[in-house]
C-alpha cells in the first residue's frame, strides 16, 4: 500500500476527529441532560462570560437579543468540534514521527513494522491512548484553567463525575476516530480506482458545497447585521432633552395615587403572569439543571451556632406564607419584556437564619445553587419578612424552569439575585461577589422604577375621533406606584393615567389612558411613573449594564 505524506496524514486525522467530536460532543450533552454529568461547553461559557466586561456582554445581548447566549453556546460545541477535529490530525503527525523515529534505530524488518503505521489504519489501542491524552489534558490543565479545579473539583458535581464523563467521553472519541480513518483509508483506496468521471463528479459536489457553506456565512452576516440595524439601536422617539428640561427628580408630598377600573385590552398584560409566560433568564448556555426531590436538600451554615440540613418534604412543613410579588431582569431595557408578576408561597428566610443562630459579625447571606450560580445579599436584606424560599407559584409546585424545588425570592432587587435551584445557604462575614457580580454587574442591584406601553403597539395606526386606551404597567421593586404620566407630545405636557389597584406592594401596577385624537398625524407617546415615596423615573437614558436600564419608553404613532 501506498505510504501517505503528512498533509494526508493530517487529512484524515482531522476529518476522523471531526466526525468522532460531534458524536462524542453530542454524547456530552445527553449525558449532561439525563444524568447531569460535566458539559465543557457550560464551563467554557461560564469562564468567557468572567472575562467578558459587563458593557460588552450586555451590547452583545442587546444587539443579537435573547438567543445572545444560544449563539455563544453554539459557537462553543462548534469549536470543541473543531478542537478533536485538530487533535485527530495532530496525533496522527505525532504517531507517525515517533513510529519514523523508531524505525530509524531499528532492524530492516522492525523498520518495515514500525513504517507501517504510514500505510495502514489505525489500531484501536491507538484510540485508546489518545482518549487517555486528551483526559488527562482536560483534567489536569484545561479545567483548572477555567477556574474548575483539578477535573472538575469546583463543580458542583465533583471530582468523581467530571472524571468519569471525561473518561467516558475519551473512550467514545478514541474509538470511534479509529473507526471513522480505517473508513475513511479504505474510501481513499476505492477512490482512488475509481474514472476520472467519478472524479470530476465528486470535485463538482466539494464545489457546490463550498459555494454553499459561502451563501451560508453571508447568510449568517446579514441576519447578524439586519438584527444590528433594526434591534441595535434605541426605539426611544422622544428627545431626551425636553424630557430632562423640567425633570424633578423627587416629589414632595407624593402623588395621591388614581384607583379606578381599566378596561380589557389586547395585548395589555394579564394582572398575573402565568407560570408558562413567566419570563425565564438564566446563565446556562444550554441546559438548566433538573433536581429530583427526593435526594434534594438544602444546607444552612456558615457564621451560625446551629448549622442545619433539611430535606425537601421537612421543608415544605414549614410555616409558610403567601406573596404576590413581581420580577424584573436586570438585563431588561426599557419596555422589555423580562418583567413579570405571580403569587408566590414559601418560607421566610428569617425563620432559617433564626434557627441558625447567626453570629455577630455577619454581613452578609450567600445562596448557592446546583448549577454552580451563586450570589449574595445584606443580611438586613435577608431578615426582611418579604425574603422567602418559594416552593409554590401561582398556586403550583414551582416549575422547574423557575427553581425546582426551591427558589429564592428578594423583594425590591433584580431577578439575578434571586436564585434558583437552591441547595446551600451560608451566612459570611465578607462582602461575597457573585457570579455576575464578578462579571462586573451590580451587587447591591435595586430594581430601577420603570413604567413600559404595553398597547397600543408600536407602528400601528389609531383613528381619528376614536377612544385609544393607551395601557402597560409600571414598577418599582417595592416601593409601589402613585402615579403613571403620558405625554403625547414627546413629553411637554403630561396626563395622568388610571391605576388599577395592585395585588400588593411588591408587584406592578397596570395603568390606562383613555386617548380621542381628534387631529391627523404623527404623536410621540411617552411614559413615566413615580412611586409612592415619590421618587420620579430617571429620564436619563442608560443600557442595563451594570445597574440596570433607564429612561423612558416612548414611540411614534400614527393618527388615521
Amino acid at each position: 500500500m501506498k505510504t501517505r505524506t503528512n498533509t494526508q496524514l493530517f487529512k484524515t486525522g482531522f476529518l476522523a476527529g471531526l466526525a468522532s467530536g460531534i458524536v462524542a460532543t453530542a454524547a456530552m450533552l445527553i449525558l449532561n441532560i439525563v444524568f447531569a454529568t460535566l458539559s465543557l461547553p457550560e464551563v467554557v461559557g461560564s469562564a468567557l462570560t468572567a472575562i467578558m466586561p459587563a458593557s460588552v456582554f450586555d451590547y452583545l445581548h442587546q444587539t443579537i437579543g435573547a438567543d445572545a447566549k444560544h449563539y455563544l453556546f453554539d459557537g462553543i460545541v462548534v469549536g470543541q468540534c473543531l478542537v478533536f477535529a485538530l487533535c485527530g490530525g495532530g496525533y496522527n503527525l505525532l504517531a507517525a514521527a515517533w513510529h519514523k523515529r523508531a524505525a530509524s534505530t531499528a532492524t530492516s524488518q522492525q523498520k518495515k513494522a514500525e513504517a507501517s503505521f504510514t500505510s495502514t489504519p489505525l489500531s484501536y489501542y491507538h484510540g485508546l491512548l489518545l482518549a487517555a491524552i486528551l483526559w488527562l489534558l482536560v483534567g489536569l490543565l484545561f479545567l483548572p484553567l477555567l477556574g474548575a479545579g483539578v477535573f472538575g473539583a469546583q463543580l458542583s458535581i465533583g471530582f468523581i463525575n467530571s472524571a468519569v464523563t471525561l473518561a467516558l467521553i475519551g473512550v467514545i472519541f478514541g474509538l470511534l476516530f479509529v473507526l471513522s480513518q480505517r473508513w475513511l483509508i479504505n474510501r481513499a483506496a476505492r477512490k482512488a480506482q475509481s474514472s476520472e468521471h467519478d472524479e470530476d463528479a465528486a470535485l463538482s459536489r466539494r464545489t457546490l458545497l463550498q459555494r454553499g457553506l459561502v451563501v451560508a456565512g453571508v447568510a449568517i452576516l446579514g441576519v447578524g447585521v439586519w438584527r444590528f440595524i433594526t434591534q441595535g439601536v434605541s426605539s426611544s422617539a422622544a428627545p431626551v432633552a425636553t424630557l430632562i428640561q423640567h425633570f424633578k427628580s423627587k416629589i414632595v408630598p407624593p402623588p395621591v395615587p388614581h384607583y379606578g377600573t381599566i378596561q380589557a385590552t389586547k395585548f395589555l398584560s394579564p394582572e398575573i403572569t402565568s407560570n408558562d409566560q413567566f419570563y425565564i433568564v438564566s446563565k446556562n448556555l444550554f441546559a438548566d439543571p433538573t433536581v429530583a426531590s427526593g435526594s434534594w436538600h438544602l444546607t444552612v451554615n456558615g457564621v451560625v451556632d446551629h448549622p442545619f440540613t433539611l430535606t425537601y418534604q421537612q421543608l415544605l412543613a414549614l410555616p409558610m406564607q403567601k406573596q404576590y410579588e413581581s420580577m424584573m431582569c436586570i438585563s431588561n431595557e426599557v419596555g422589555g419584556e423580562y418583567m413579570s408578576n405571580a403569587l408566590w408561597e414559601g418560607v421566610p428566610l428569617k425563620d432559617l437564619l433564626t434557627r441558625a443562630g447567626v453570629q455577630k459579625g455577619a454581613i452578609k447571606v450567600i445562596f448557592y445553587a446546583v448549577d454552580d450560580y451563586s450570589d449574595s445579599i445584606h443580611l438586613e436584606k435577608a431578615l426582611e419578612p418579604t425574603t422567602l424560599l418559594a416552593v409554590h407559584m401561582n398556586g403550583a409546585t414551582l416549575p422547574q424552569g423557575h427553581g425546582f424545588p426551591v427558589r429564592v425570592l428578594v423583594p425590591g432587587i433584580y431577578g439575578m439575585k434571586h436564585c434558583k435551584w437552591l441547595t446551600r445557604i451560608e451566612v459570611v462575614a465578607d462582602d461575597y461577589q457573585g457570579y455576575w457580580q464578578q462579571r462586573g454587574w451590580s451587587d447591591a442591584a435595586p430594581i430601577r422604577l420603570t413604567a413600559r406601553i404595553d398597547t397600543p403597539l408600536i407602528s400601528a395606526n389609531v383613528q381619528a375621533n376614536q377612544i385609544t386606551a393607551i395601557s402597560g404597567v409600571a414598577f418599582s421593586g417595592n416601593k409601589g406606584i402613585s402615579e403613571v404620566d403620558v405625554s403625547l407630545d414627546g413629553g411637554t405636557t403630561w396626563h395622568s393615567a388610571t391605576l388599577e389597584r395592585p395585588l400588593s406592594d411588591l408587584t406592578w401596577v397596570r395603568w390606562q389612558y383613555p386617548w380621542q385624537p381628534t387631529t391627523r398625524g404623527t404623536y410621540t407617546l411617552v411614559v413615566r411613573a413615580i412611586d409612592l415615596e415619590g421618587n420620579v423615573q430617571d429620564p436619563n437614558p442608560a443600557p442595563p449594564a451594570p445597574d440596570g436600564s433607564s429612561g423612558y419608553d416612548s414611540f411614534d404613532i400614527s393618527v388615521v
